[in-house]
């Protein structure tokens, strides 16, 4: 009885270590440690939205302004909106335009460039139409407008110059734009194959200027302000 005793505990105890494996408490204990996260996490979330409400109130209540400053912000972004519309109808009048129509607006002056647009001219023929426009030839009185009228004759290929208002026609080798200031008032430019019989400067592709006899036809540039 002793001895069957001894031998039926070990039995109960390998039994028990079968039905009870090591790793069932580390999943246990995974579990546990998950839903704290999870219910930790949610918790955090709702504090943040409820402290956020709070302060949203708070804010409103403490600063009498808050809710005014809103306001006044909608109304400036109406008041955008109504003027944007306004400017879009004004500028479709063309009595508001800043130029008239075929004239290229650039730094407070307006350009009128006759290629494609009007058969070629003399260089006095040129002179007289800007004048009836009441503009003149072009006076280039720096390299920025310079880079301008280049860019425009490059689009197109066709004229390899423009007349500009640049003559020595009052005396021969002093050339003057047409505001009566000297060649190199604006710019140290100078004029290329002056004669005696080239009385009248013209605007080549590469930023020079070139003497030729004003009885040639060429295209033109006129400018005015806008």
């Amino acid at each position: 009885m002793t001895s069957g005793s001894m031998d039926a505990s070990p039995r109960r105890r390998e039994d028990d270590g079968r039905d009870k494996p090591a790793d069932a408490g580390c999943c246990q204990t995974w579990h546990v440690t998950a839903g704290l996260a999870f219910a930790t996490t949610t918790i955090a979330l709702v504090a943040g939205l409820i402290l956020g409400y709070v302060l949203l109130v708070t804010w409103s209540e403490v600063d009498p302004t808050y809710n005014t400053s809103l306001e006044q912000l909608q109304q400036c972004q109406r008041e955008r909106r109504d003027l944007n519309e306004m400017l879009q109808t004004v500028t479709k009048d063309s009595r508001c335009r800043l130029c008239p129509d075929g004239w290229l607006y650039w730094r407070s002056h307006c350009y009128f460039f006759s290629f494609e647009r009007q058969e070629n001219r003399q260089w006095n023929e040129s002179a007289e139409f800007c004048q009836q426009h009441n503009s003149s030839l072009a006076v280039i009185t720096d390299s920025a407008e310079m880079d301008f009228l280049q860019e425009e004759m490059s689009k197109s290929s066709t004229f390899p110059f423009l007349w500009v208002g640049l003559t020595d026609s009052q005396e021969e080798g002093r050339w003057l734009w047409w505001d009566g200031t000297d060649v190199q008032h604006y710019m140290p430019v100078s004029v290329h194959w002056d004669t005696d019989y080239r009385d009248c400067a013209d605007l080549r592709g590469d930023r020079s200027l070139f003497a030729a006899e004003c009885e040639a036809y060429g295209p033109w540039a006129c400018k005015r302000e806008s």
